[in-house]
Formats: structure tokens, C-alpha cells, sequence
């Protein structure tokens, strides 16, 4: 609901006066990143022959206040750069609460949640944002973008417990709802009511690698501010998603997979961002996949990544590969810098590219933690 979002973000700036006297962690991140199209007789998503500074850019402040041994209140504050169209001449930038929720903890392995939530869809759900955690200069759109939603209002609760040695398998249990409004290139917004949220993860993890599962089930109902037809009433739309990721010795690994299904076929909305999130929900079937690999020399990581996609019955239509190198670089503990060259081609239609075709594309930029 877009009054938990600023209700959120309120919240977040007077937390401190709502937890009192009690313990309050603060800890921050940012990103400065530029995108810019090389060549090609298309563009993928966020990329164009104008360069953009801002499509990445992003400052957020997380805020923990811990009430008693029990209870805690946790919150995330993000502000984010946005576009309408790719070659929007002018930064815009939006503030909102990735979560605030409430956390109870019952006994050590038992947790319970209520508020605004991450839908855990993915590998780096849990710091989508926070750019420094992961090894690209941003995630794999082609892939997340099967979940058109990063948070949801509701109730959460997640049982961890040991296995062998260091390894932990936790389970989790998730029900909600989500809006989220969409500046239309062509004018007005675009409402989209996600109802029904339901579904669990699995995860097992140690100190060095970590495998989930997920599988959920939502509705949604759009409608837009052009009162166009809405052909997505109350569809059903069911989304699995699986990942492992591998980070020791100097050898990083990162690879997922997730496939998603409605109940009604559907074309999408003219392509447009939502804070780094499209909508792309009313495809009848798709599904998408990469895999990552990357080797530390010190302070330096070179990464290979490859990726696919297909869409099916709808608008955006087509297989989209990505091929693409990157190098990141630590100039310290909290500070990276991050560059990125990828080749994009899709085929049987456009995917989610402007057309059918190819494009070269370069990325880079800072990101921190403090």
C-alpha cells in the first residue's frame, strides 16, 4: 500500500524517539552508477545512447532498535534514482521503507515478523540494494524481474536449526499484499494490487555457501490512470525461484533459476521502472536463469556472467541472452568500485529489449557501506 511506503519512511526518521532510552544500530550504503549503450541495433532495459548517472544511484539507512531480549524493531530507509523513459533528460528520485516490521523472537530458533517486509524471491533478497554484498554493478534483470514486487505488507515467521557441524537449515512461512504505482512514459500511473500473498523458502546454509527454495502464489489486479482495458483481474500467478551461491577460497559462484506462471494470458505495459522493479506480471509463462563466477586476486575481482530468458504469451515475447565481463576493485573496506561490459541479443521477438536485436552496454560505479 503505498501509505505503508511513507508511513515508513516517517517512521524510519523518528524511530529513534519511538525506541527511547533503548539500544538503536545504525549502518548505511550507497551507490553512484552510470549505464551507457556502446552499440547495437537495440537496448536492454535501463540502457540508452544518452548516458545515465542515476538509474542505480541509491542511499539507504537501516535502523535497528532492539525493545528487550525478545522483542526488536528493524526499518530501511531507501532513497533511489528512477526513470520514466531511458532517455529522460532529468534525475528523479523517490524515499521509501524497503521494511519496518516488528520482529519477536519466542525461543533462539523461532522468529516471528509483522510489517513491511522483503519478499525473500532471491539469493541477495535480503540486501537487494545494497550493491556492495553482491558481485554485479546491478542484479540480473532478465531474471528478477520474474518477481515484479520487492516487499509486501504482512506476517512472516522462520524456524532456523543446526544440521552438522556449521551448517543451517532454516524454513520460512510469508502471507501478504503489495501495491505498487507506476508512472506510465505516456502519462498517468499504473496501479498494480498484488493480494494473496502466500509461500515458504527453504534455505540450508554455512559459512561458505548457501541453497534456497522458493515457491509462492499471488493474485493480481491492474488497473491505470487511462482507464485502459484490464485484462489482469484477480489472475492467479504462481512463481518458483531457486538459487546456490558458493563464496570461498578466492572463488565466488552465484546461480538461479525461477519460473513463473499465470492463470490468464495478458501484454504487458509500455517497459518503465519502479525504483530499479518493472512490472512483469502478466506474462502467461516465463522463466529465466544465470550463472555467475568470479575469482578474488586480492582486491580485485574479475566475474563472468551468462544469462537467459523466455516470455511467453504476452507482449514481451522471446528469449533474451546476456553475456556479459566485469571487474570490481576494493579500494578499502567499505568502498568498491564496480565496471561491467555485457552483449545482449533476443530472438523470437523483443524480450525485454526495446526491439528484437542486440545491444552492447557498459556499467560502472561505486558502492559503499558505512
Amino acid at each position: 500500500m503505498k501509505s505503508w511506503k511513507k508511513l515508513g519512511a516517517l517512521a524510519v526518521l523518528g524511530l529513534s524517539t519511538v525506541a527511547g532510552a533503548q539500544e538503536i544500530n545504525l549502518s548505511g550504503f550507497a551507490s553512484a552508477h552510470m549505464t551507457q549503450k556502446l552499440g547495437g541495433n537495440s537496448a536492454p532495459e535501463y540502457h540508452s545512447n544518452r548516458t545515465n548517472f542515476y538509474n542505480f544511484t541509491k542511499f539507504g539507512l537501516n535502523v535497528a532498535s532492539k525493545i528487550d531480549e525478545q522483542w526488536s524493531v528493524q526499518s530501511q530507509l531507501l532513497v533511489s534514482g528512477k526513470r520514466i523513459d531511458a532517455s529522460s533528460e532529468d534525475p528523479q528520485f523517490n524515499m521509501y521503507a524497503n521494511w519496518l516490521f516488528l520482529a519477536y523472537r519466542p525461543t533462539e530458533h523461532l522468529r516471528l515478523k509483522i510489517g513491511r517486509q522483503l519478499f525473500p524471491a532471491w539469493l541477495v533478497s535480503e540486501y537487494i540494494d545494497v550493491g556492495y554484498m553482491y558481485p554485479w554493478t546491478e542484479t540480473p534483470h532478465s531474471v528478477y524481474e520474474l518477481s515484479p514486487f520487492k516487499s509486501l505488507n504482512g506476517l512472516a515467521a522462520d524456524y532456523s536449526f543446526a544440521l552438522t557441524g556449521t551448517h543451517k537449515m532454516t524454513v520460512t512461512v510469508f502471507g501478504g499484499q503489495e501495491n505498487v504505482d507506476i508512472p506510465l512514459a505516456q502519462g498517468g500511473t499504473e496501479n498494480n494490487k498484488y493480494g494473496s500473498i502466500i509461500g515458504s523458502e527453504l534455505a540450508i546454509q554455512s559459512s561458505s555457501y548457501r541453497f534456497r527454495v522458493m515457491g509462492s502464489n499471488y493474485k493480481v489486479n491492474t488497473v491505470d490512470s487511462n482507464n485502459t482495458a484490464n485484462p489482469y483481474d484477480n489472475s492467479s500467478v504462481t512463481t518458483l525461484t531457486t538459487g546456490f551461491k558458493y563464496e570461498k577460497n578466492n572463488l565466488l559462484v552465484f546461480t538461479e533459476y525461477g519460473y513463473r506462471e499465470g492463470s490468464k494470458n495478458g501484454t504487458e505495459v509500455t517497459p518503465t521502472s519502479y525504483d530499479g522493479v518493472t512490472s512483469r506480471a502478466f506474462n502467461k509463462r516465463a522463466q529465466a536463469g544465470y550463472l555467475t563466477v568470479g575469482y578474488w586476486f586480492n582486491k580485485t575481482l574479475p566475474h563472468l556472467t551468462a544469462s537467459t530468458s523466455k516470455y511467453e504469451t504476452g507482449l514481451i515475447e522471446g528469449t533474451q541472452d546476456l553475456y556479459s565481463v566485469g571487474l570490481n576493485h576494493k579500494l578499502n573496506d567499505n568502498i568498491i568500485f564496480k565496471s561491467n561490459v555485457g552483449y545482449s541479443v533476443s530472438r523470437q521477438g523483443p524480450a525485454h529489449m526495446e526491439e528484437q536485436g542486440d545491444a552492447t552496454t557498459a556499467s560502472a560505479g561505486l558502492d559503499m557501506i558505512f
